[in-house]
């Protein structure tokens, strides 16, 4: 039974990325519990790291070295001799015992993951006893550890910090997950919802009979062709609203919105002034990939001789826009290969991919993502021709210009290179699929790979050569980065915990890394860099939050259903779909939890990942057309969905 399984070559790709991701995972794992650099807490014996209870701040804040006091007071009954207590500090502590210093952690900083045994040096008589941590960190808030087995000494409730020695307050658990106050300005989700109830139930009333009175959507998902829903139409008429919007926006968007536009800007004027490509360390974002900077030169050189430095901003919008453009055609073509004779589910699949929010507002203003998502979006793209259940074999030509696009795409950002194991076993399936024998599939992969380091590999080799990594800025973020965010360290609540993204989704990323990712794919929930203003319509885009609901349950359901329905046409498309964005993910998360900063992982990092967002939603919508009823519902909500995803990012007044 293994053996027939593991005959069948998505069986064979699974086991395979199964085994990897385990010994990867057991990798990285040892090196976040072993690298001074990670800086994750996790409570042990009952005891908890505590922190000083402080607000969320959302600026950027200088290198530092802050200090904390931890104090508790406790009564023993008996005498106790030999006393000792464990104590775990980030990063650097000095322990007192009734007003005497009796222990110091190393000077070192990169020693804090020690945890010291301390021996109370004196019989601890019956009576009231004071403890007193004073903690000192760098680049993060100072958080302590601290527990007994002969004393009543635990860190915990009870506990009193103070940041000046005068002032105290209760400690509180340092894996407690708040939302920042400064969510609780902004509408939440329910109460934006409401606000724009009226309209969508416009849409939803008409969107509802008109399906529940035609067999139109049942025909087209069951192959039939309808001429005025036709997948081609839809894709016109969708490019033509989104360049409208694109358009309208330009004019209209306050020139500072962006993440990190400024960075940006520095990168292109130092190609524009200089004539040369600059080194990690000579600027905020110098440690990205030129492609993109490259491009935007000459615009940025031509420009700025005729217009002031707002308009400059605004127009150096135009690639991004041209690239969210291409992937709109990208998701299309995606659509037509995947859903060949499921004219529904294109429709599905090219509305999905052509409105998601982050693909919508990330290329509304300048950055390097909308260019990278581009040419990684084409390789997938390419990918899907090859594992499709009826790919034909392809030349050595086809293989080269996946080399030509994966190089492209590693010039315009490191992100790209995910893409490599994902690339090694698409050409394995392939040559598996067309029955070729293991020569083809090498030197398919070859072709691929030397291509790729043909048009890419002298940046990575100057990186390597001058700064001795090929990717600075990235594993080497510690060294790099001058300042720090909150929240300065990460536990277990940042890593599993969700929810917050369903009420206020405005900085709702703060608390955790999936409501990071949510509130980022479905709405612009930190503002696209700016703090305490919303640059979009503020009620529809908080509203979407819960709209995407939906949609979100067409990928549950996708993916679920991939591994019952085996005679699914599309179930390779899905199953790779759901893998690659599984990967994006992993990838993300580790550095989450490498460089504990809010602000690092966003789920524009996935622009790239379009076409299997788009062919995970329609594959998950097609169980819920069957039924009448249910159809009709879903293509209800769903149209709800698309609309405020649209007019959420249509700027109505100049900011």
């Amino acid at each position: 039974m293994i053996i027939k399984t593991l005959k069948q070559p998505f069986s064979l790709a699974i086991l395979v990325v199964i085994i990897a991701v385990i010994l990867l995972g057991a990798i990285r794992i040892k090196h976040y519990h072993e690298s001074p650099d990670v800086l994750f807490l996790t409570n042990r014996a009952d005891a908890q790291w505590i922190k000083y209870d402080s607000p969320f701040q959302l600026e950027i804040k200088p290198s530092s070295r802050p200090h904390c006091m931890f104090g508790y007071a406790f009564h023993v009954d008996n005498p106790v001799h030999q006393a000792r207590i464990n104590v775990q500090a980030l990063k650097r502590f000095q322990l007192y015992f009734d007003g005497i210093k009796i222990s110091s952690s190393d000077h070192d900083f990169d020693k804090w993951k020690q945890m010291y045994s301390v021996t109370v040096p004196l019989a601890v008589d019956a009576g009231p006893h004071k403890i007193l941590i004073i903690v000192e960190s760098k680049n993060s808030y100072p958080a302590v550890i601290a527990y007994s087995e002969s004393l009543p000494v635990k860190t915990g409730p009870g506990w009193a910090a103070s940041n000046d020695g005068k002032n105290w307050r209760m400690a509180i658990p340092a894996s407690r997950v708040e939302h920042p106050e400064i969510s609780e300005k902004f509408p939440s989700s329910v109460e934006s919802l409401l606000a724009i109830w009226p309209y969508l139930a416009v849409i939803f009333i008409m969107v509802f009979i008109v399906s529940l009175f035609s067999d139109r959507w049942k025909n087209n998902v069951q192959g039939g062709l309808n001429r005025r829903l036709d997948p081609s139409h839809i894709r016109w008429a969708l490019m033509f609203l989104w360049a409208v919007l694109a358009v309208n926006n330009m004019f209209k968007l306050n020139y500072q919105v962006g993440s990190d536009g400024w960075g940006h800007l520095e990168y292109i004027d130092y190609i524009v002034t200089r004539g040369s490509l600059p080194l990690a360390p000579e600027g905020w974002h110098m440690f990205q990939a030129p492609l993109n900077y490259i491009l935007s030169a000459p615009m940025y050189a031509l420009l700025i001789k005729w217009f002031d430095m707002p308009a400059v901003v605004k127009m150096m919008a135009i690639i991004p826009v041209i690239c969210g453009l291409v992937q709109i055609e990208i998701v299309y073509r995606t659509a037509q290969l995947v859903f060949a004779e499921k004219k529904g589910l294109q429709i599905i699949a090219v509305i999905t991919g052509s409105l998601l929010p982050i693909h919508t507002y990330a290329c509304q203003y300048m950055g390097n993502e909308p260019l990278t998502g581009c040419f990684i979006s084409l390789v997938i793209l390419l990918c899907f021709y090859l594992i499709m259940p009826k790919a034909q074999e392809r030349s050595s030509g086809y293989f080269i210009l996946m080399g030509i696009l994966w190089g492209l795409a590693l010039l315009s950002k490191m992100t790209a290179w995910l893409l490599a194991p994902v690339l090694i076993i698409v050409i394995i399936l392939h040559t598996q699929l067309v029955r070729k024998s293991l020569k083809f599939s090498l030197r398919s992969i070859s072709i691929v790979f030397c291509v790729s380091i043909i048009i890419s590999g002298w940046y990575y080799l100057r990186n390597y050569i001058e700064l001795g990594s090929p990717f600075p800025g990235v594993f080497g973020h510690s060294q790099m980065l001058q300042w720090w965010q909150d929240p300065g360290y990460r536990t277990w609540s940042h890593v599993l915990s969700f929810g917050q993204s369903l009420c206020y989704p405005v900085y709702a990323g703060l608390t955790s890394f999936w409501d990071m990712f949510y509130s980022t794919l479905w709405l612009d929930g930190i503002n696209s860099g700016l703090i305490d203003f919303i640059p979009w319509n503020k009620s529809i885009m908080i509203a979407g939050s819960l709209l995407a609901l939906l949609p979100s349950v067409f990928i549950l359901t996708a993916v679920l259903l991939s591994w019952r329905d085996k005679e699914a046409v599309h179930r390779n498309a899905v199953i790779f779909s759901a893998g690659i964005i599984l990967l994006f993910l992993a990838a993300m998360m580790d550095m989450y939890i490498v460089c504990p900063i809010y602000s690092r992982t966003k789920a524009s990092y996935t622009l790239g990942l379009l076409p299997c967002y788009a062919v995970l939603v329609a594959a998950g919508a097609e169980p819920f057309l069957r039924n009448k009823i249910i159809r009709s519902l879903a293509l209800a909500f769903f149209v709800c969905w698309a609309f405020a995803a649209y007019a959420a990012y249509f700027v109505v007044s100049a900011q």
